[in-house]
């Protein structure tokens, strides 16, 4: 059985939307465009649709990644590879999805508009928030289409191990497709699975140029699978899905300078979070704070609400997760400049 069996049938015999023929040098009098660029404030107006799929920028990713052209569909964000994943193998009522909580939230609120159910296999909290294989394996039913695993985890920090993927993977085989979240992975040690995608055909990988390539603004993300996987997904992705100004931010941030720039920056960044978390744990008020792969840490504090209060007095955000009860006094905290994590430090040193 192919990948694509698991599929909602209505997907499978889905005809894919037919957009206007581009090209250049030609008058496009195809597409009901405005023919007049009016105040667009950039070069070349924007009075004209995007590409339907940006080539140019596909073959860039896949050149990041890679992986071969094929294996790539662009989207405006990792969290749109999400959806369209739920909404093309999630019938209403019928399939289920398989979450690791802690997770990223958009997976569960993504299959509740797709109305699929969920099971939930938590990590193991007292064994620094591990993937439990077996009981993954075991929880798993006929009607478990997907199964989310976030590496680095959002919110903790932590890896999946390759080898436990290997075997998520193998017992899955024909019965679900997996999905890896690699949102945060240019902050970790561990090398991306993308390039396993040509291996194993239930293997999805998520990445975004949002957090190493700092582009969050221009929401673009790829989706790394198959290339029968690519080409269903294709048919359920929007037309002209990414818009001009975000394709021509996502192609300068992927050039040779500008890749450059990143890795400095994800290296300062880490640089950071490795400082912040050796200061942190010399204050009073710090309970406990997990290894973390990604560009935040988290921390469980001795009294969560004096620190909220402090640090909110003192004009800093963090991400709390007091109404959780398996985060007890626990809080998600950003790696920032250097300047605003000191600042951190000495409000945080001030509570006991």
């Amino acid at each position: 059985m192919t990948i694509l069996a698991l599929a909602r049938k209505e997907i499978r015999e889905l005809q894919s939307y037919t957009p206007c023929e581009t090209a250049a040098d030609t008058i496009r009098l195809n597409a009901n465009e405005s023919p007049l660029a009016i105040g667009s404030g950039t070069r070349n107006g924007l009075n004209r649709y995007p590409a339907s799929r940006p080539a140019r920028l596909t073959r860039k990713l896949a050149a990041f990644y890679g992986v071969d052209e094929k294996n790539i569909l662009v989207t405006r964000g990792s969290s749109e590879g999400i959806d369209l994943l739920i909404r093309t193998f999630c019938s209403a009522g019928r399939d289920e999805i398989l979450l690791t909580p802690p997770a990223f939230e958009m997976y569960q609120v993504y299959a509740s508009i797709q109305g699929a159910a969920t099971i939930h296999v938590p990590l193991l909290v007292d064994r620094d928030f591990i993937v439990d294989t077996a009981a993954l394996i075991a929880a798993a039913t006929e009607n478990t289409k997907l199964i989310f695993l976030c590496s680095p985890n959002n919110p903790v920090g932590t890896t999946v191990p390759r080898a436990q993927v290997l075997q998520i993977l193998k017992a899955m085989t024909g019965r679900s497709v997996v999905v890896i979240d690699e949102a945060y992975i240019e902050y970790s040690e561990t090398d991306s699975l993308a390039a396993l995608v040509s291996e194993h055909a239930n293997l999805v990988v998520l990445r975004t140029l949002s957090k190493g390539l700092a582009l969050a603004g221009a929401r673009c993300g790829a989706l790394v699978g198959s290339p029968e996987l690519i080409s269903l997904l294709d048919r359920v992705l929007a037309p002209y899905a990414m818009s001009s100004p975000a394709v021509a931010s996502a192609e300068q941030a992927l050039t040779e300078e500008r890749l450059l720039q990143a890795q400095a920056s994800i290296q300062l960044i880490v640089a950071e979070r490795e400082r912040l978390r050796h200061e942190l744990n010399k204050c009073d008020a710090v309970d406990r704070i997990w290894p973390s792969h990604a560009n935040f840490l988290f921390v469980r504090f001795k009294h969560l609400n004096r620190v909220t209060v402090r640090l909110a007095d003192a004009g800093i955000l963090i991400r709390t997760f007091d109404d959780s009860p398996m985060f007890d006094r626990c809080a998600r905290i950003s790696i920032g400049a250097e300047p605003d994590n000191d600042r951190l430090l000495d409000t945080i040193r001030d509570v006991n």
